[in-house]
């Protein structure tokens, strides 16, 4: 029976010479994806023939059946052979032009269609026939013969590797739902690729007859990339697509994608609620595929259009087939009983009474208006292709699982439907090696660590460790073949899985530290804090993710510059080493050792691809560059104070040179107060804004030194086009380290240091920046070769790059040459990072241009996730919007543009997408009901909370901002994410007063208070105290906003500073979380579904102006993110994010006039102006404030003169931004209040309507 049927529907079209199956008898187009589940379908019959197979007739049979079935699926991969050329420009463009094509002749294998007269970038079609190819090698046949189509193959998970970033047509080939060629991201192309990189990692293509040249190698952080963002998009299809039938593919047999039971369960739940019909189920809502009333003379829709499908889209048996293989697999009978049934119902006998499977079941055209007016009331008929190949094949295979004549398992002998199990507890291996001696024994003798250095390692265990990119380095020779042009792997990205192996070439063996601890990246890995909280959140990544035999293997290597031998091992690091001596860190369980210890335990993976003479001289480069790359870390330190100045009092100093006191400006000039107020103009004039609502009193940014640090960056840009290289002076050296720069004394105390600095360098004009503008080329290195202050020096070459731009030659000579100016700004970036001057090097780094390695990574992060990012501080310019992954050059000059050629924005830009990129990987839960990420105005709104805590006019506010080290600023970001209280502190970091400022909770605020308070009684009765911590607030409530180190500002007592902080923190405490939720973007949960049924029983709403017609509702269903986006654009456009906040709060009340309004009292027809309610419960706040003598009566209650005089924007009063929502004299009060005549409601019904 099983024979006869699968010969008669599935091969019947099957052609003899290719062994391709064609579609119809019309047209010999055979599709990619129909012919794997085709051959998936004649294997599945072929396995149980083997079980069975003692007659010769069933051997011939079985050899029949496995021929068919080998033949199909080598002619698919000849297929793609010929377009060896395509897929490899597609590994750098990732264009759908030159995507694979997904459909060829049966009869020669030829393509049929042109590249861009179809969409053919369908990444899940060629993801199920890798899939499908590895299953079938796993149960013993043997699909693939030469090395050149391993070669092949192993490009193909080049082409799958970056899945998750690349928008395609999806599985139904039209891409966006209406039919018009976008692409889109699709939940069922991640999925499937997810699982074929999963199925051929280490998969022998040559079966048992394989040797080292068969396997493939899939790096382990692809297929996870694949499954974070899979899970963040489930139960939604795309951006167009609220969810889809599709994905019962992914979730069950045959991919087998998630290993979350909670996502499994919750996405079938919701397929099954809004597709699944009596027919079988929609592919997704507002489908005219072969609907009655589709038009079939062209393939698009009007977007207007799409609602006349609701309710009619046909629904295909083919999701039956799916949801009735996964409830076999689950052993579910019930569930099994009853889609078997439905199925016998709705196959199609043919005239021998086999079961025929058609496409799909339509409404007939005569019965589509009671269709629409009922949903499933009418009978429906089959159309589209009978027998539909790919259902029958599956439905096939249904029938021989439920007949019993196979098991689940043996279509699947790559155990993938196991990714629900528990999986046992897992332990982290973790080494600890040092860069040398001395540090090795600072870890012993501060710590009782007793660590190897890396030579030790080396000659203990035979184990070379290398930088991360260095194992991308060897991995770009992977699948290189010349006979097809293949070039091999193009991405050098390796990530933790990967660096977490131990790795043989030949007969050496290599382990590869994590990426994130290479120091020659951004300057983010010059701050240990930051590396130390990156290396917790890996370790429990690995917990999560690691799949692979053995235990993930961590190095950590302690480098010189993370402490100095000399001085007390950092905090950080000292907590963070205890932690991993108790076994137990960010709920991970960790064993530390020496590397001897774990190499039988470990994950170990061959290089075979590499043959003897190219892995041995791979070796050898990388020995040499990574020798090179510990040398050029240690120079840096060299110089006679160079160990003072990455001491934690050299790193006090520079944060009290960045943080003065107010006055230092007055007297004989000051260099380091110069050099700050070349900060971001644009950002302090931002922040001011802000900060003149939350505090009136503040004094405003000078605008004078704004413009002039304006117009210098301005001739600095033009410079840099224009310089020439200048002849002057030269100097001898003897040290290729260092070149003009003598060590600065950044370790005295910042008032002794000013004084020497004054009594050397200050002459008696009155302005150094004029003084050294004034000033030849050849005096200024003279000056610069003289100098020992390091903000001297930064005028200096400030002067010389604004004149003369980086190419400038200074005449000096090195060993390697001449010296640029470039080189004299790397060298004071670098020295700038080894003293923790963090403002000094953002602005050494925009003047070196430097630019995260792997920002478009970054950013495909967060579009992936369904984020806009928009770059530029408000208002954004138009172009400055970023809706699909860009090249690094492409980010660059987008965020140079946006930042208008502002240095330290610009970097700190990019900062800042890298900590958003981090979290939406790690907490995703933060970015929940947030489509656009304006960075622009996270930045401006972490500048303000700044000056908020600390009490700061907007200058320092964005000074201090900037003088945040990169964990700090990335705590300061996720509090702000977060909604979590917090303060800015001030903390000593030893008796001489130095201080630097850190970001703590509220609850940690509180815990540090008695901490130290307990500390000052300790002291008062003969302990020696340090002093107590100064949170922010305390010393800045004293109108001479005293310095943090001044001692009478540590004499406030407890009491008084917490009752002076209470009343501080509520005031303009409803005002600030405005403005952050508005800077954000977010809004109430289900918030843009409820605007949508609003919108449908309404003309539409006007947001300050701009209009969201009813039309909208026509051509978007309710839960697709392409609405909410058009929402949110309408809300975005109000500039004033408190006003915006406001907005949302009255939306969320007008939302639930649907649902109170169940009699259809109140007339809705008509365009809701929605800030006009907004205004009305102004007014009605206002009224109140003045009948009760309110704080509103000294601004907008009072007079008409005393009008907005609170600084509220968009004429509402600053006291009622700052109302809390709920109370007698909350803002949804007033809204509710104002709703009673904005919208005609009985007042006699109100209170009824609320209940």
């Amino acid at each position: 029976f099983y024979h006869g049927l699968v010969l008669d529907t599935v091969l019947h079209r099957q052609n003899p010479v290719t062994g391709l199956v064609a579609t119809s008898e019309q047209q010999d187009h055979a599709y990619i994806r129909d012919n794997t589940y085709a051959a998936m379908c004649v294997w599945a019959l072929a396995l149980a023939y083997k079980k069975v197979a003692e007659a010769d007739e069933d051997r011939a049979r079985l050899k029949d059946l496995e021929g068919r079935a080998v033949k199909c699926m080598r002619s698919l991969l000849h297929c793609m052979m010929r377009q060896s050329d395509k897929l490899e420009r597609f590994k750098t463009s990732r264009q759908p032009l030159d995507a694979l094509h997904c459909k060829f002749s049966a009869s020669d294998l030829g393509p049929v269609t042109g590249d861009g007269e179809y969409g053919h970038l369908q990444l899940d079609a060629v993801s199920l026939y890798l899939l499908a190819l590895a299953q079938m090698t796993a149960s013993g046949l043997v699909l693939i013969y030469t090395p050149e189509e391993v070669a092949f193959v192993q490009n193909l998970v080049f082409y799958l590797e970056s899945a998750y970033t690349v928008s395609d047509y999806g599985i139904w080939e039209r891409g966006d739902k209406t039919n018009h060629g976008l692409p889109e991201l699709n939940s069922t192309s991640i999925g499937m690729a997810k699982a074929a990189l999963e199925a051929l990692a280490e998969l022998d293509l040559f079966g048992s007859s394989g040797g080292t040249r068969s396997f493939v190698h899939v790096m382990a952080d692809d297929p996870q990339s694949c499954a974070a963002v899979l899970e963040s998009m489930l139960p939604r299809e795309s951006c167009s697509k609220e969810t889809d039938a599709g994905l019962l593919s992914v979730i069950s047999y045959p991919a087998f994608a998630i290993d979350n039971e909670d996502v499994v369960n919750s996405t079938r739940d919701c397929i099954v609620s809004v597709l699944e019909g009596r027919y079988g189920c929609c592919r997704f809502l507002r489908d005219g595929y072969r609907t009655a009333v589709e038009d079939p003379t062209r393939l698009h829709y009007e977007p207007c259009e799409l609602k006349q499908f609701e309710n009619i889209e046909c629904e295909w048996p083919l999701f039956f087939c799916y949801l009735l293989l996964d409830s076999l697999f689950h052993e579910d009978e019930d569930r099994s009983r009853r889609y078997a049934a439905l199925l016998e119902r709705l196959a199609q006998p043919d005239r021998h009474g086999r079961p025929l499977m058609p496409e799909s079941y339509a409404v007939p055209a005569d019965l589509v208006a009671e269709e629409r007016a009922n949903p499933g009331s009418q009978e429906r008929h089959p159309v589209g292709a009978l027998p539909h190949l790919w259902s029958q094949s599956v439905y096939t295979i249904c029938l021989l699982l439920l007949d019993g004549f196979l098991r689940p398992q043996e279509i699947d002998p790559l155990g993938r439907r196991l990714a629900l199990e528990a999986k046992p507890d897992l332990v982290v291996q973790v080494v600890v090696i040092a860069e040398d001696s001395k540090i090795q024994a600072a870890l012993e003798r501060h710590m009782g660590l007793r660590v190897q250095d890396f030579d030790e390692v080396q000659s203990d265990t035979g184990v070379c460790i290398f930088p991360a990119k260095l194992l991308g380095h060897f991995y770009s020779h992977l699948g290189q073949c010349q006979q097809l042009g293949l070039s091999g792997r193009q991405s050098s990205e390796a990530g933790v899985l990967a660096t977490s192996r131990l790795y043989n070439v030949g007969s050496q063996m290599l382990a590869f530290t994590p990426q994130f601890l290479d120091h020659h990246s951004f300057y983010l890995s010059l701050d240990l804090d930051f590396l130390l909280d990156q290396f917790r959140t890996h370790v429990a990544y690995l917990r999560r993710t690691w799949a692979a035999v053995g235990r993930p293997l961590f190095i950590m290597p302690v480098y010189h510059w993370y402490f100095s031998p000399d001085q007390p091992v950092q905090p950080a690091l000292y907590s963070t080493v205890k932690k991993l001596q108790s076994g137990y860190i960010h709920g991970t369980r960790v064993t530390l050792g020496m590397l001897s210890d774990f190499v039988d335990t470990s994950c170990v993976t061959s290089m075979n691809f590499l043959d003897h003479a190219k892995g041995d001289a791979l070796l050898d480069q990388a020995k040499a560059a990574s020798r090179s790359s510990r040398r050029g870390r240690s120079r840096l330190g060299s110089g006679s104070n160079s160990a003072n100045a990455a001491t934690p009092s050299a790193s006090g100093a520079a944060s009290r040179v960045t943080s003065p006191t107010p006055g230092a400006g007055s007297g004989a000039p000051d260099f380091a107060a110069l050099a700050r107020r070349k900060k971001s103009v644009a950002l302090t004039s931002a922040v001011s804004q802000d900060l003149g609502r939350f505090e009136p009193s503040l004094t405003p940014v000078d605008d004078e030194v704004a413009a002039a640090a304006e117009a210098a960056v301005r001739r600095a840009q033009d410079a840099k086009s224009s310089s020439k290289p200048v002849s002057c002076s030269r100097r001898s050296s003897d040290s290729s380290a260092k070149y003009v720069l003598k060590d600065s004394i950044e370790k005295a105390d910042n008032a002794d240091l000013m004084k020497i600095f004054k009594r050397k360098h200050i002459e008696r004009q009155d302005s150094p920046a004029c003084r050294l503008s004034e000033l030849a080329e050849k005096e200024l290195l003279r000056r610069l070769e003289q100098s020992e202050h390091l903000y001297e020096q930064f005028e200096i070459i400030y002067q010389l790059y604004i004149d003369k731009g980086l190419i400038y030659d200074t005449g000096w000579k090195e060993k390697s040459g001449s010296v640029t100016l470039r080189d004299l700004v790397a060298e004071l970036y670098e020295r700038a990072g080894a003293t923790k001057q963090w403002w000094l090097v953002r602005y050494t780094a925009g003047m070196l241009e430097k630019a995260v390695e792997n920002l478009p990574v970054c950013i495909t992060d967060l579009l992936v996730r369904q984020k806009q990012v928009t770059i530029g501080l408000p208002p954004e310019p138009e172009n400055c919007l970023i809706i699909s992954p860009q090249s690094s050059q492409q980010l660059r000059e987008l965020i140079k543009q946006a930042s208008f050629n502002d240095l330290t924005l610009g970097v700190l830009t990019q900062e800042v997408l890298v900590y958003l990129s981090m979290l939406a990987r790690t907490e995703p839960q933060l970015f929940a009901n947030m489509y656009r990420i304006r960075v622009g105005l996270i930045i401006r709104v972490m500048g303000t909370e700044i000056g908020r805590s600390l009490r700061l006019n907007a200058e320092d506010a964005t000074e201090h901002l900037l003088s945040l080290s990169p964990f700090e600023m990335k705590t300061l970001l996720h509090h702000i994410l977060s909604g979590k209280e917090f303060h800015a502190e001030y903390v000593p970091l030893s008796q001489g007063g130095a201080s630097h400022i850190t970001i703590v909770s509220a609850n940690e605020t509180e815990l540090s208070r008695s901490f130290y308070g307990q500390r000052g009684r300790l002291g008062s009765s003969g302990s020696k105290s340090v002093g107590p911590k100064q949170t922010a607030d305390s010393h800045l409530l004293d109108p001479r906003r005293r310095h943090p180190s001044d001692p009478q500002s540590a004499s406030v007592s407890g009491e008084s500073w917490l009752s002076q902080s209470l009343s501080s923190d509520r005031q303009g405490q409803w005002l600030r979380r405005r403005k952050i939720d508005g800077a954000l973007n977010r809004v109430p949960a289900d918030f843009y579904r409820r605007v949508w049924r609003l919108i449908e029983c309404t003309e539409g709403l006007s947001i300050n102006g701009h209009v969201i017609g009813q039309h909208l509702t026509r051509e978007m269903t309710a839960g697709e993110v392409k609405f909410a986006l058009q929402v949110e654009a309408a809300i975005t456009a109000v500039q004033e994010p408190e006003y915006r906040q406001l907005l949302v709060e009255a939306l969320s009340l007008l939302v639930r006039l649907p649902d109170l309004d169940l009699h259809r009292c109140i007339d809705l027809r008509r365009v809701l102006h929605v800030e006009q309610l907004v205004t009305e419960a102004n007014r009605l706040f206002l009224a109140d404030q003045a009948a009760h003598g309110g704080d509103a009566t000294s601004c907008c209650a009072g007079s008409h003169d005393k009008r907005l005089a609170c600084g509220g924007a968009n004429g509402v009063c600053a006291h009622f931004y700052d109302s809390a929502p709920s109370g007698r004299f909350g803002t949804l009060t007033y809204l509710f209040r104002a709703l009673t005549d904005f919208i005609g409601l009985p007042s006699d019904d109100v209170d009824c309507a609320v209940q």
